[in-house]
């Protein structure tokens, strides 16, 4: 019998991921003069995306800051959408789920603090990274072994792709092995 877990990131169709403290360690850069604080991002979670448009698994960014550069980064890694400067995670993954019909256990977030608990509640694979505070954990099904800005977004991409029986695809594109 299937693991529950491996049987819930299986019906996987969408991945949802907040940003700051998952696809960046949480850390904010400023310098002076800078307008805007700077966002290191990993590239092995560029990858992950990579492999998530290949399995037509797409990927949403949504994130409480608002950032120019978030954007710029999601358009490079062909980001599904981007939604910045969102209060109510919960309500903008509702409309974006009615928007492309996806049932709400077809879809996984990630996350690590308390503003995303609310959307961990409601879909059917949530996630926390390693590094999440306790709180968040307790809402996941799934913990990564990878802290955030580290790659554990593509691991959690890796985990849904190979559930879904898909692990093949991605090698055989990337080189046969």
């Amino acid at each position: 019998m299937e693991d529950k877990v491996i049987l819930k990131a299986k019906k996987v169709k969408a991945i949802f991921t907040d940003v700051d403290g998952v696809l960046t360690d949480g850390s904010m850069y400023y310098a002076e003069g800078m307008n805007e604080h700077f966002k290191v991002f990993s590239v092995y979670d560029g990858v992950g995306v990579k492999i998530a448009n290949l399995c037509n698994i797409p990927v949403f960014f949504v994130s409480a800051k608002r950032s120019s550069l978030l954007h710029k980064r999601a358009s490079e890694l062909k980001v599904k959408e981007c939604f910045d400067g969102i209060e109510n995670k919960k309500e903008t993954v509702l409309k974006v789920a009615e928007k492309y019909s996806f049932n709400l256990d077809e879809i996984a977030y990630i996350g690590d603090d308390l503003v995303d608990i609310q959307v961990l509640k409601i879909v059917g694979f949530p996630v926390a990274v390693k590094n999440a505070f306790d709180e968040v954990k307790k809402h996941a099904v799934y913990i990564t072994e990878r802290k955030g800005g580290e790659g554990a977004l593509r691991e959690v991409i890796e985990y849904i792709v190979k559930a879904r029986g898909e692990w093949k695809t991605v090698l055989d594109y990337f080189g046969g092995f």
